[in-house]
């Protein structure tokens, strides 16, 4: 489990990248639909190491993020502040912070990709899906993120990560939809407490 966690803990973090051709009207198109987004819910294929899962995908902005993965039992939950890596198996939590991750990016409360601490350094018209190649300035080594979109209309399609290590994970999205109206502890880890003959709380699922 620990591989897998980095694993996918590389979905979500950064690599350095050399400067390309930048597009300006394709930024401004990511951004003005990033930031027209308050929630979405759908299905995620994730790719890494060889290994295909799949899942639920839900954001809600800002800050907040869930996916729920079909054959394991872990999540990965940001609940504004930090992102959590839940294995329910181990009943064991590891956290990193939401601003190191591309999750951090996606679900601000403002998305600036021209003049803030994102820095888009490739994009690519791909006829029917345009593409942006970023990382965050000053910490370029850490890793690169390139998102996907539909054109028309434009839309999240997918999303690849190298890491420092040149291990590449590919997460491609399908069924996005809109969506508000999620129960209000949806962002939260969900640990059920029971009564502990040893004097503290035990958690189960």
């Amino acid at each position: 489990m620990r591989k897998f966690f980095t694993a996918l803990i590389g979905v979500f973090m950064f690599c350095a990248c050399a400067n390309a051709a930048v597009d300006s009207s394709l930024v401004v198109a990511a951004e003005q639909y990033l930031n027209s987004i308050t929630g979405l819910n759908g299905v995620f294929v994730q790719v890494a190491n060889g290994k295909r899962e799949q899942g639920t995908f839900s954001m809600l902005r800002p800050g907040r993020v869930r996916l729920d993965y079909d054959n394991m039992p872990v999540q990965l939950i940001s609940d504004g502040r930090d992102l959590y890596f839940f294995d329910k198996s181990l009943d064991q939590i590891t956290t990193v912070p939401l601003t190191s991750t591309p999750a951090g990016i996606l679900i601000r409360d403002n998305i600036d990709l021209q003049n803030a601490d994102i820095n888009v350094v490739e994009t690519s018209d791909l006829g029917n899906t345009f593409s942006l190649k970023m990382n965050l300035r000053g910490q370029e080594g850490i890793g690169n993120m390139t998102v996907v979109f539909d054109k028309n209309p434009v839309k999240l399609d997918a999303w690849t990560v190298v890491d420092a290590t040149g291990a590449k994970t590919d997460v491609a999205f399908s069924g996005l939809k809109t969506k508000t109206d999620f129960p209000s502890d949806y962002f939260q880890i969900q640990r059920h407490r029971t009564v502990s003959t040893s004097g503290g709380d035990d958690f189960y699922d």
